[in-house]
């Protein structure tokens, strides 16, 4: 009897220990395959992000860079003001004022901003694009602020 009863014990430790294998192998493929579904994703979508960057321009914050246009780093800032956010890129081109304020015109109108030739407002902010004269030559300024 005591053989019977120990019998009975182990092949029920063996079908638990079976089970919790297996469950814990269930587990682990339920998590590799969540993994790997979600880095599918995020690769697609980051290529497919990139790669519509680059056929246009490039962008700073949310403010389109033309392709054409070689932003100056040391010149511009942004910050955050009590009415809304400031920003000032400065970038240099070979390219003529037509051209660059067709790409904007163009460009900006398809991300909800309203205006052209120079000013385009969206929402409570403005942004000025205009040719200056600086001490490093002539540059565009592209300004974006509160109304």
């Amino acid at each position: 009897m005591t053989l019977k009863i120990c019998s009975h014990h182990i092949q029920t430790r063996r079908f638990a220990f079976h089970m919790a294998r297996q469950s814990m192998a269930y587990r682990l493929l339920t998590v590799c395959m969540f993994l790997a579904s979600f880095a599918l994703v995020a690769f697609t979508s980051f290529s497919q992000s990139e790669a519509a960057q680059s056929q246009q321009h490039s962008w700073f914050g949310d403010v389109p860079i033309m392709a054409d246009l070689s932003v100056e780093p040391a010149l511009g800032f942004a910050f955050d003001s009590p009415n809304g956010r400031i920003v000032m890129i400065f970038a240099s081109s070979k390219v003529n004022a037509t051209d660059i304020l067709g790409f904007y015109n163009e460009s900006l109108a398809t991300i909800g901003w309203v205006g052209g030739d120079g000013e385009w407002r969206r929402g409570p902010e403005t942004l000025v694009i205009s040719e200056v004269s600086t001490s490093a030559g002539r540059l565009w300024r592209l300004m974006l602020r509160p109304h």
